[in-house]
């Protein structure tokens, strides 16, 4: 797909409206749809191997930055080409908050996405959170606020700054900041983040009526900070091991504003494109 010359912020303007009203399963007949009631002919030219999902998805990515084009660009320039055993997790419950991406091997890390279009009110709150159960924590921002931060985030929290490159709309991701590797951890908001039954199985308790509650204060008793790390560590890696496998594996056949969705549902692409 080929823009035509036109106004940078019609483009922007169409391309949030394509988004809100994208959805990865959707058929190709509906997008089409929803793509001419957005644009018009003027607006591009169709090539061959042009389809309506595919010309919505570069429209988004180059003239809508929002949190999933940056989380996209974020998992194939940074979080792919790690060691292929480190997991990643999209969207993770930890305590009040929901990490946008973490990872976890040997070492455990939390990233926070603030695009352009988010602010900083909910920022403290959730860094709170990632620094109670994550060795290590990271802001993911814009070149041009990544240096407007808040006072309240740590020195010991790492930065990533982004940029979208104009010609081709690809992020570029630079670390800033590394972050600090965190030691004093809440071992019982850990354990909170693991459900009841596999605190259970992990554990030995035999009595699985207990309240969460009390599983997790017999399993404090039981565990030293060290090993509580550990075992949250070992039932992430466990959990959403298959998710990260299989996202890699199809990861080349799928489009950046559906990664979330195939990460979640593992379909194979050909099924749904």
């Amino acid at each position: 797909m080929k823009t035509k010359e036109l106004d940078k912020i019609e483009l922007c303007e169409a391309a949030q409206r394509l988004y809100d009203q994208y959805s990865t399963v959707l058929s190709e007949t509906k997008l089409s749809s929803i793509l001419s009631g957005t644009l018009n002919d003027s607006f591009f030219n169709l090539e061959p191997a042009d389809t309506a999902r595919s010309i919505i998805n570069d429209l988004v990515l180059r003239y809508y930055p929002n949190e999933a084009t940056i989380k996209a660009g974020f998992i194939d320039r940074i979080l792919v080409p790690q060691n292929p055993k480190t997991i990643s997790i999209f969207e993770l419950p930890i305590g009040k908050s929901r990490v946008d991406m973490c990872k976890v091997n040997g070492h455990s890390a939390a990233y926070e996405i603030k695009t352009d279009l988010d602010t900083f009110d909910r920022l403290e709150g959730q860094l709170r959170d990632y620094f109670d159960v994550f060795e290590s924590v990271y802001v993911v921002t814009s070149e041009r606020r990544w240096h407007e931060l808040p006072d309240y985030v740590p020195e010991g929290c790492g930065i990533y700054s982004y940029r979208q490159d104009p010609s081709g709309g690809t992020y570029h991701f630079r670390a800033r900041r590394k972050a600090a590797k965190c030691t004093d951890l809440d071992a019982e908001k850990q354990l909170r983040a693991i459900p009841k039954h596999s605190l259970c199985a992990i554990f030995n308790i035999q009595d699985t009526h207990m309240p969460k509650s009390a599983v997790i204060e017999t399993c404090l008793a039981e565990s030293t900070p060290q090993k509580v790390n550990m075992v949250f560590k070992t039932y992430l890696k466990q959990r959403y091991g298959s998710y990260w496998k299989r996202f890699r594996e199809i990861e080349p056949s799928v489009l950046g504003i559906d990664y979330e969705w195939f990460y979640r549902n593992g379909l194979d692409p050909s099924i749904v494109y």
